[in-house]
C-alpha cells in the first residue's frame, strides 16, 4: 500500500512538472514587417516598391484583376494575391506576390534579410491571364508532408514553410526554400 502511494505521489509530481510552461524563454520573436490595413495583413509599401523597381515590366495582381468566379469562392475583403511566412528560417519574414508581365502570371517571393530585400520570380508562367481574370491565390504551405497521385504517387516532405499557390480551390504548387534555392513542387 505504502508503495502503490509513493508511486502515485511521484506520477503526480511528474505530471505538474510536466506541465510546467518553460518554453517561453526559448521563444524568439519574428521581426515583424507587416501593415494592417482594415484587419488585413498586407506586405509594406516600400518593400512592394523597392521590388517593383527593380522588376520593371512586372506589375502585381491587383483584386481588379480576379474573376467573378474566384470571389465566389473567397471572401472579398482577403488578400489573395500576396501573404508572408519565413521560408528560409532566418527568423524574419520572406513575402510571396502574385505578378502579371503582358498576359502572363508568375509568382514572385521577396527574401528578407535586415535591411536588404533580395527576390526570385517563377521562371515559367502559372497561367496565361485571359479576359475572365485570375483564378490563382497564394497562401502560406505548413511544414510537414504533402502526398500527390498523379501519373504516379509522389510524396514531398518539407521542413520549413513555403507558399502554396491555389487555382480556385485546388492546389496547384508548392514553392519552398532548399540550400539556398526556391524549388517546386507540382501537384496536378
Amino acid at each position: 500500500m505504502n508503495r502503490l502511494i509513493k508511486s502515485l505521489v511521484f506520477f503526480v509530481l511528474l505530471f505538474f512538472y510536466g506541465c510546467k510552461d518553460s518554453s517561453k524563454k526559448d521563444i524568439i520573436k519574428f521581426k515583424k514587417v507587416v501593415s494592417e490595413k482594415n484587419n488585413v495583413f498586407t506586405i509594406p509599401k516600400k518593400i512592394k516598391d523597392d521590388f517593383l523597381q527593380k522588376v520593371p515590366t512586372f506589375e502585381m495582381i491587383k483584386k481588379e484583376d480576379y474573376s467573378n468566379l474566384f470571389w465566389d469562392f473567397y471572401d472579398q475583403n482577403s488578400t489573395p494575391n500576396e501573404c508572408y511566412t519565413d521560408i528560409n528560417n532566418d527568423q524574419i519574414l520572406d513575402y510571396a506576390v502574385l505578378l502579371k508581365n503582358g498576359n502572363e502570371l508568375k509568382l514572385g517571393i521577396i527574401f528578407s534579410s535586415d535591411k536588404k530585400y533580395l527576390h526570385w520570380i517563377s521562371p515559367f508562367s502559372i497561367e496565361n491571364i485571359n479576359s475572365e481574370g485570375v483564378n490563382f491565390c497564394v497562401s502560406v504551405k505548413p511544414a510537414g508532408r504533402t502526398d500527390v497521385v498523379k501519373k504516379v504517387p509522389e510524396s514531398l516532405v518539407i521542413k520549413k514553410n513555403g507558399f502554396l499557390l491555389r487555382n480556385l480551390e485546388q492546389d496547384c504548387f508548392i514553392f519552398y526554400e532548399t540550400n539556398g534555392q526556391i524549388k517546386t513542387f507540382k501537384m496536378l
